[in-house]
């Protein structure tokens, strides 16, 4: 058995046959499981390979291979034993590729990667033989009519279809999965070769095709690897294929890690089982390979801390899929660093630690890793639980890396700073999204703050205050308290925001307006969002009858009530037991059963009932604005600017 790392070109640029065996299953991957993660790995390298001139090695598992015996003067075959998935999916990419560079009329880049899929025709005897790789006979003619769909427009002037691409007529009535995979790929990389994907502080920079095609070219033939093991004689492929699929624990990045770290400390001479017991052992216990959701994404917990402490301590994004890729050359960079003459040697960080050596390494992993463990555990009742169970409205991870460098630097000596320091990041946050502010942004940001931070040798609430407030742009900026109050006031939020967005804010509102002399009791985890003048308002909340005569400003007001019952101050939290008796009734009915039955602070606005002179006795578009200033007024409290 022989098993080596090879990139694309080295794959598939010769003249050469890859059969997937009629027994195995036709093609499979999907989008969602599939599609969509490769395509962000890939993705990301080329973003990487645009912006610096060069790319990772991007790891894309093995494959095996059994070599077929072939007749003198025929081309070199192989069945593909394992990994026929990946293979294929590689030729929809490159196809789709190939496809879209025809579409330019860039003759080179065409040539470049047809030639990964497709073999010439005078190499070849029989048909079948000119397609590199050549799938199980369910898939067959999916596969030849991609390989003769032609050139596919650049500018993503309209969506692309299946009808499109296969002039109207898809191998079958919803098209094939290959051929799905295949329209999946043409329109991302049709959006990126375009700049459709760019960030907003890119989008003002010319698109180069061909230097986009060229970044294109080098990732995919390059920087895209996969381990080919090829079978000997003797090799029992149906064993190893059962064992790979089948009896296999697939390794985690932190495996890999630990394993690199250990070969070179031993052979540094050090004492092995010494570095074990002080700095890495905790890491073998159950709670760090538990699987826990960020994002869209299940992963070990410790696969997030290695993302989050390699972002911090190499001051750049660092993918999940990247993580021991990024590890090495981060440990190999700071040795080569640390060989430098001294006066030649880069700055030193001031706030986070510079490892060099293997113990130290694992020293510095052994330390993250406890600033890390309190994210999962805080103490009840903490500044930092409540940061955290708000973090998970806001849905964003890019923070981590700035929490763990605050968690380390303060922890535990300064705790208040803490504090406030977790309260001018969560005002900053929280703000933003309220206000409806793009929050594709952060990773650059949070990475810039750090750098900012670390340059200054400072970090505390002020000096993070000071550096969020000093950004301008949607991207960017922290919302003051003059558009915090427009956008509560003005904004549908509950047409905007996720209702569990919507009501951690409530949440943390009916927590600030709690009576210093009540109980802090902790709210149940069923409350529901109540418009108080409902979304069907037309039954008991008639218009006004200075609007009724006019056509147009019956349909002007109609339009401005429909847009106000979603802001915030007509939004209140309810039990769900409560909330069918309140439904869509009248002030009238509504307002006693909300002071009968809710013992929230934030709906302790609408009462006592009572007689006489009552602001409200009504409830209007007025008093709708009215309570949102007072919403406002404890929101701003809340999240300060």
């Amino acid at each position: 058995m022989d098993a080596k790392a090879r990139d694309l070109n080295q794959i598939f640029d010769g003249t050469i046959s890859f059969q997937i065996p009629l027994f195995q299953r036709p093609y499979v991957w999907n989008k969602e499981k599939n599609w969509e993660p490769l395509w962000e790995d890939i993705q990301g390298l080329l973003d990487y390979e645009l912006q610096y001139g060069r790319h990772r090695k991007h790891f894309l598992g093995a494959v095996v291979l059994e070599q077929l015996k072939n007749v003198a003067g025929s081309i070199e075959t192989h069945q593909v034993i394992d990994g026929q998935q990946r293979f294929t999916t590689l030729q929809l990419i490159m196809l789709a590729a190939r496809d879209l560079a025809k579409g330019l009329d860039n003759e080179k880049y065409f040539d470049r990667f047809n030639d990964l899929v497709t073999n010439k025709a005078s190499k070849v005897d029989y048909e079948h033989e000119k397609y590199k790789v050549w799938p199980t006979n369910r898939d067959r003619e999916a596969f030849k009519a991609l390989h003769e769909s032609g050139a596919v427009e650049s500018e993503p002037f309209a969506d692309l279809t299946l009808e499109m691409l296969f002039s109207g007529k898809p191998v079958e009535p919803h098209g094939n999965r290959m051929q799905e995979g295949y329209l999946y790929f043409c329109k991302q990389i049709r959006g990126w070769l375009s700049g459709e994907f760019d960030e907003a502080d890119e989008l003002e920079q010319e698109i180069n095709p061909e230097e986009r095609l060229d970044a294109l070219w080098k990732v995919i033939s390059g920087g895209l690897q996969v381990v080919v093991i090829n079978l000997d004689d003797d090799d029992e492929s149906q064993v190893i294929f059962e064992t790979l699929n089948a009896r296999g624990t697939q390794l985690l990045p932190a495996d890999l890690v630990k394993n690199y770290l250990f070969r070179k400390a031993q052979a540094d001479a050090q004492d092995i089982e010494d570095l074990y017991k002080r700095h890495w052992s905790a890491f073998d216990d159950d709670f760090w390979r538990t699987e826990v959701t960020q994002g869209r994404a299940k992963r070990p917990r410790i696969d997030l801390f290695l993302q989050h402490y390699l972002t911090l301590m190499m001051r750049e994004e660092v993918r999940p899929a990247h993580l021991f890729e990024s590890f090495k050359e981060y440990v190999e960079n700071q040795q080569a660093l640390a060989d430098l003459p001294e006066d030649k040697q880069p700055s030193k960080p001031n706030l986070s630690v510079l490892p060099v050596t293997t113990e130290e390494q694992l020293k510095a992993l052994s330390r993250y890793s406890l600033a890390f463990k309190t994210f999962a555990e805080p103490p009840g009742n903490s500044r930092l639980a409540m940061f955290l169970k708000r973090l998970e409205a806001v849905d964003t991870a890019t923070v981590y890396p700035l929490l763990l460098l605050a968690c380390d630097q303060l922890l535990p000596a300064q705790q208040p700073e803490f504090d406030r320091f977790l309260t001018v990041l969560e005002s900053f946050l929280v703000r933003r999204m309220v206000c409806g502010l793009t929050s594709k942004n952060y990773n650059r940001l949070f990475l810039d703050v750090i750098k900012t931070l670390d340059k200054e040798g400072s970090l505390t609430a002020d000096a993070l205050k000071a550096i969020l407030q000093s950004s301008d742009g949607d991207s960017v900026r922290f919302p003051s308290d003059e558009e915090f109050k427009a956008s509560i006031l003005n904004r549908p939020i509950y047409q905007a925001l996720a209702q569990y967005k919507i009501r951690a804010v409530l949440e943390a509102i009916d927590q600030v307006q709690a009576d210093r002399k009540s109980e802090n009791l902790e709210l149940p985890n069923d409350l529901t969002i109540e418009h108080v003048m409902p979304v069907k308002w037309e039954l008991n909340w008639p218009i006004p009858e200075e609007h009724q005569a006019d056509p147009e400003a019956k349909l002007q007001f109609t339009q401005q009530r429909d847009q106000v019952v979603h802001t915030l101050g007509n939004l209140t939290l309810i039990t769900g037991s409560l909330n069918p008796s309140l439904s869509n009734g009248s002030w009238q009915k509504k307002r006693p059963e909300l002071a009968k039955y809710s013992k929230l602070n934030l709906n302790r606005y609408f009462y006592p009932v009572h007689e006489g002179d009552d602001p409200l006795a009504d409830w209007s578009e007025d008093s709708i604005r009215e309570r949102g200033r007072v919403l406002f007024q404890a929101a701003s409290g809340v999240w300060p600017y």
